[in-house]
Formats: C-alpha cells, structure tokens, sequence
C-alpha cells in the first residue's frame, strides 16, 4: 500500500470534503460529532456513579478517557461496510484506489478524539489526575488503533459488497465488544479466568492503554501492547489481502 504525492493530497482534499459535507445543512454543524460520545459518557457516570456505584474515584474522567477512542473505533467500524457501495462513482473513476476511502473515514472519526481531547484534559485536572510524561505514548495508541481500525474496515468493506449480512454482523460485533471492552469498569473487576480474553482483545489492550497514560498516569502494559500491535498488522494485512484479491470483483459488483 505505496501513497504516493497525489494520493495524499486527494485524501486530504477528501477527509476536509467529507466532513464538511457530513454536517453541511444541519443546524448545530460539527457539534453533531461530540453530542454521541458525550451523551453516552453521561449515561454511563449516571448509571455507574449514582445508580449503581462502582467506587472508582475520579469516575468521570475514567469513563471518559475510555469513550473517546472508543467511539472511533465504533462508529469507523460501524460505517465501513457501505464505504465503497455509497460512492459507487469515485470508485467508477480509474485512477481512484478504493482503499482510500477506507483511510479518509477513518481520520474524519479520529477528529472527534482530537476535538474532545482538550475537554479530556480538563476533566483529568478538575479530577485531581496528574498528567504525565506517560501521555506522550498516546500517539503511539492512536498508531496501533488506527492500524486496526484501517484493517477491520478493509475486510468489512469488501466482503459486505458480496454479502450484505456482513455489515450487520459487523454493528452487532462491535455492540457486544463494548461490554467485553473495560471502558466503564476496571480490568481489576474481571474474574482470574477471564483476564486472558481481555490480553488478547486487541481493542480492550488499547483502552487500558489509554487509561494508563491518561488516567493513572503510568505507563501502558508494553507486553501486552506489543501484541496489540502485531495483532492490528496482521489484521490490516489479512483486509488489505482480501481487499486486492477481490478489487476487480468489486468494480464489476458496484
């Protein structure tokens, strides 16, 4: 997957169209992309703050350092089943690379995460959380997810153009993911016979990662960050794999 001058210059064309596009003619515009994760963030402190308490001081700041890359993955993965079917014309182009859809939706949702990020950095401060040279692993985070991210919608994207169920198993996955994923408990939570399912989750290995630099203010598992990482290449080689062998076929299905 070589990019070249030209290729960076569309994608970045494409990432500025899009996400104007995405809100044009909506009253409130680009508050649209931080009204979802804020809202499921204050459900989230109600229920488990006020209703049902799970003790963990600083509750909103550890909730929230966990929705936002959170919700990039799901609302990336979510979306990418009809990325090349709903731009059935750029795709008809033939000096366009499909694959850089793929690539343009995935940085228009990571804008969410950096546009919210200051308001995480406050949370953190009014929650008493030291803010640590540990932070500067966060691109590195953002690497890896991003990684994954980018491989999940390859696959998802080229499959659901023959098999339309697949962008719905895809939406049910990722919902079933969030209870799997310690974004509103700690992993402390988790019984001794489960923890091995949460090393190998990918997704869950990032926010804890995320949580450890933001929240605690500590360094992230390396150990458990470098299999992330490995599992995000192999996955992103698997969909950038079945995307290519099966490229002319979606030219001749769109």
């Amino acid at each position: 997957m070589n990019i070249s001058a030209h290729q960076i210059d569309l994608i970045t064309h494409l990432v500025k169209r899009n996400f104007v596009l995405r809100y044009k003619g909506s009253t409130i515009g680009v508050l649209w992309s931080i009204i979802p994760p804020l809202a499921q963030f204050l459900i989230l402190v109600f229920v488990f703050d006020r209703v049902v308490p799970l003790g963990i001081k600083g509750y909103p700041a550890f909730v929230f350092t966990g929705i936002l890359p959170w919700t990039w993955f799901q609302i990336s993965v979510s979306s990418a089943g009809f990325l090349f079917l709903n731009n059935r014309d750029l795709l008809r182009n033939p000096h366009f690379d499909p694959w850089i859809l793929i690539l343009v939706e995935t940085l228009i949702n990571l804008f969410t995460y950096l546009i919210l990020f200051p308001v995480l950095m406050v949370t953190l401060i009014i929650y008493n959380r030291d803010i640590t040279w540990y932070i500067l692993s966060v691109p590195l985070l953002i690497l890896i997810q991003g990684v994954l991210i980018v491989g999940l919608s390859l696959l998802i994207a080229t499959m659901n153009v023959f098999y339309r169920d697949v962008q719905h198993m895809a939406s049910l996955a990722v919902i079933l993911l969030f209870y799997v994923t310690p974004i509103f408990y700690q992993t402390r939570a988790i019984g001794e016979n489960y923890k091995i399912l949460y090393k190998l989750n990918p997704v869950a290995v990032l926010i804890q990662g995320y949580g450890a630099a933001f929240f605690y203010g500590t360094a992230p598992d390396w150990g458990s960050l470098s299999l992330a990482f490995m599992t995000s290449i192999v996955v992103c080689a698997i969909g950038y794999y079945i995307y290519s062998r099966n490229l002319h076929k979606i030219f001749d299905v769109i």
